[in-house]
């Protein structure tokens, strides 16, 4: 493209791409693509990125202790998921 690297650190900067390396280690989970959709849609009308959406939102939820709230649960009763059948 022809561009010099303070060219390409700016485009970057403004494009909120971050150069920088994260020296976490990468976790995947796997989600219904509807719940996907709709959280990837919530993150754009907040003009972030969807993992740092689903992020935020995890953090939240430990570090708050929200677990029975969001699952709309007392606590008592492990949450059961319904796994596909192969």
């Amino acid at each position: 493209m022809g561009w010099t690297i303070g060219t390409l650190r700016v485009r970057c900067s403004q494009l909120k791409i971050s150069l920088r390396r994260k020296n976490t280690t990468q976790r995947h989970i796997v989600l219904p693509q509807s719940i996907f959709d709709q959280l990837t849609q919530h993150a754009v009308t907040m003009g972030v990125a969807t993992s740092v959406l689903v992020t935020e939102l995890l953090k939240t939820i430990a570090r708050d202790g929200l677990y029975d709230a969001v699952l709309d649960g007392d606590g008592t009763r492990p949450v059961r998921q319904n796994l596909p059948v192969n």
